[in-house]
């Protein structure tokens, strides 16, 4: 365990400083890009190379793709780093020979490679890293990259400063090269993943076949004009207002304020605004600054207005429109979305910036205002923005309908809760619940027999099927109907699904939990499917663990375990519980180690922090009465290091006698990962510092299990358990 905790660190360290390098190296590479080509460049031929550098990233993009998907990211991008890195110490050896020819292949190599090596460095961390692992990593790595913006910025300025322009060249080589060597640490004993690749009608195909996705790609388009034509304008007002020395600090100075604020607005309004104003309201703040900036400059058209339009329109197209824009795919169905995000992300938006360089060729063709032409232009163009916003966000909403009510989508399954999203699926779920009611008064009316509601017994029903005559008694509301047929009859599969829900019932609790016990086993898909199933009334989803706890199979453990991860702490403290009874009856079940220890370390992170639990129908009569955390947390820990010491060192800590529970921190101290330690000691010493002792650690756990008698007992969830015992008991 400790290699492997090892050569986790050295892959996490080696990904920071690629991030940070790669960051760095991305803003320098265009400032110079930038300052180079208009000190040598008449700044007309701006938008030339504007639309042959986005041709060719649609291009590379594409052939990207298809070698990703043959050789796997691990083994092509750290490759492309060091291609990469070669050809611009080619390009600073014949800078001083052919500077214009230079200029133009750093431009090109500089855009087109740029991105294609931002996407693949998180392709690599998203297969290099098990999910778990990685929800911890991307806030260190996205640190890093703010940091890496900042020094890139700062880089290329110095050694444009001190020496020339020419210099960062080999800066930029150098960085790329380490990037390759850092990158090859990270994707070190990752397997070639050969698959077959797509072809371009299959990643065009939603684009034809989804509106939703038309109307995200028509919107790209669009804000990717408008960012072209904004870009040039401020391109051409700093090279003829700048001397050429200016030109790179300008542009060091701009690219490093655009990445640290855009960092800065997405993690501290971004997700705030999605949560508020949904997604149509949060990506329409783009095009509303685009019109109200517009309009300043063109009162007073200056570097520093036009500057500050354009700058804000990139940090708003990587915080708030982003933020809205990726929680637009969430009805689209999971084969479609990753072809879809490559296709608008690179494909879409690059013949965006296409159509905006040949739209600003042609305004350069009217003699005068250019500069307002442009602004003006940009106006318009989000004015149509806001009216196709408007479009998809309708659209979004009536996908989402659909999709929750065919089934295909369900609403637990949804990451991104913002305002537009709940309103959809609340409005979705009550139509839903009307439909169901109207169909059953129908059925009723035909003298068919329809669900009923818990609480109101109907009256009994004859079938000539004694299971159909099963399933109209479990669904009676009437106790003394249901529990002769729980207690008259073995439970089949088909009554099953109809005796789940009735966990929820305490006046047939006892029957349920006896009929359902001797079928745990054969029926362990069912339960678990419900146990997940975030629709389930809260009561039921918290007494199924204790139902599993009975089971003798690893697919009840593979539920437990996902259980551990639920929102309601009460499920995820029950199905530790379920996990710690099935490990003492059958050790000889697979319980990961590394996952559990992942649970802890998020557990101890969560302690102290306010977690409301989920709303819930009825009255909770299941509920733990507000367990203690720190409880969970020993019970998982005994789940990876045994049971019977770690639940003394929990009682020894809460004990009141300072021996023991300096006994217990002194084993935990010497046991404990030094991470994990670090995150739980708040919580278990008081202010105290770890005891340091060379003591064997099986003296220390003799110690603790001598002082087991006068040490308190743990209850178990007692309501439920006693009524699951009792109902088990042979009459």
């Amino acid at each position: 365990m400790e290699k492997n905790r090892s050569d986790t660190t050295t892959v996490t360290i080696a990904a920071i400083l690629t991030a940070t390098v790669m960051i760095a190296h991305h803003v320098a590479g265009k400032a110079t890009r930038d300052a180079l080509f208009l000190t040598l460049f008449n700044v007309e031929l701006l938008p030339r190379m504007m639309m042959v550098s986005a041709f060719l990233s649609v291009v590379a993009v594409l052939s990207m793709s298809r070698l990703m998907t043959r050789l796997g990211p691990a083994w092509l991008v750290p490759r492309i780093f060091m291609t990469s890195g070669i050809l611009f110490s080619i390009e600073w050896l014949l800078m001083d020979y052919l500077p214009s020819a230079i200029a133009i292949v750093l431009y090109l190599h500089v855009t087109v490679l740029g991105a294609i090596l931002i996407s693949g460095f998180w392709s690599v961390i998203n297969e290099r890293f098990d999910p778990y692992t990685a929800k911890r990593k991307i806030a260190r790595l996205a640190a890093a990259a703010t940091l890496g913006g900042l020094l890139g910025g700062l880089a290329a300025k110095t050694v444009a400063g001190a020496s020339d322009l020419h210099a960062v060249l080999m800066m930029l080589g150098i960085m790329h090269l380490f990037c390759a060597l850092t990158l090859a640490v990270v994707t070190r004993g990752e397997q070639r993943h050969a698959q077959q690749g797509k072809a371009v009608g299959f990643i065009l195909a939603p684009l034809k076949n989804n509106t939703l996705i038309r109307r995200m790609a028509i919107v790209v388009v669009l804000i990717a004009i408008i960012v072209a034509l904004l870009d040039y304008l401020m391109k051409s007002m700093a090279a003829s207002t700048l001397s050429d020395d200016q030109l790179i600090n300008f542009f060091s100075y701009f690219y490093m304020a655009v990445g640290l604020g855009g960092f800065l607005l997405q993690g501290l309004v971004g997700d705030k605004a999605l949560r508020r104003f949904g997604i149509g309201g949060t990506m329409a703040v783009l095009p509303l600054v685009v019109m109200a900036g517009g309009l300043f400059a063109i009162a007073i058209r200056q570097l520093i207005t036009v500057a500050l339009l354009r700058g804000g329109t990139s940090l708003l197209v990587n915080s708030f429109f982003r933020a809205g824009s990726e929680a637009v795919y969430t009805p689209v169905p999971a084969a479609e979305k990753r072809t879809s995000k490559i296709l608008i992300d690179v494909g879409v938006e690059r013949t965006g910036e296409m159509i905006g360089s040949l739209l600003v060729m042609v305004i350069l063709l009217v003699p005068v205002a250019t500069g307002n032409i442009l602004l003006i232009t940009s106006i318009l163009l989000a004015a149509l923005t806001l009216f196709v916003i408007y479009m998809l966000h309708q659209g979004y909403v009536q996908q989402l309908a659909e999709n929750l009510r065919n089934g295909t989508l369900q609403a637990d399954d949804i990451k991104v809760m913002d305002a537009t999203t709940r309103h959809t699926i609340a409005l979705t779920q009550t139509a839903l619940e009307r439909d169901t009611l109207l169909r059953e008064i129908s059925l009723s009316r035909q003298g068919e027999q329809p669900a009923a509601n818990p609480g109101q017994p109907v009256p009994p029903a004859e079938s000539g099927d004694p299971t159909v005559q099963a399933i109209v008694d479990l669904r009676s509301g009437d106790p003394s109907r249901i529990s002769r047929v729980l207690i008259g009859q073995a439970l089949t599969p088909a009554l099953l699904p109809h005796v789940i829900p009735l966990l929820a019932e305490q006046r047939v609790l006892r029957d349920v939990f006896r009929s359902i016990r001797p079928q745990v086993s054969t029926a362990t898909g069912q339960l678990v499917d419900a146990l997940l199933d975030h629709r389930q009334n809260a009561v039921i989803r918290r007494r199924l663990p204790l139902v599993l706890s009975q089971a003798d199979n690893q697919r009840a453990v593979d539920g437990l375990l996902e259980g551990l991860a639920d929102t309601d702490r009460d499920v995820r403290y029950r199905c530790g519980q379920a996990l710690r009874k099935i490990s003492e009856n059958h050790p000889q079940l697979r319980i990961p180690k590394e996952i559990l220890m992942k649970i802890v370390e998020r557990e101890v992170g969560a302690m102290g922090q306010h977690e409301p639990d989920r709303e819930t129908s009825g009255t909770d009569t299941g509920r733990t009465g507000g367990h203690d955390p720190l409880s969970h947390v020993f019970n998982l820990l005994g789940l990876v290091y045994g049971p019977d010491v770690f639940e003394l060192c929990y009682q020894a800590l809460g004990s009141g006698n300072r021996a023991l529970s300096g006994t217990a921190l002194e084993y935990l101290d010497n046991l404990l990962p030094p991470a994990l330690r670090t995150a739980l000691w708040p919580h278990i010493a008081s202010g105290q510092a770890a005891p340091k002792s060379n003591r064997p650690i099986q003296e220390m756990a003799t110690e603790l299990r001598k002082a087991a008698p006068t040490l308190r007992t743990r209850q178990h969830e007692a309501q439920d358990s006693d009524i699951f015992l009792a109902g088990n008991r042979k009459e």
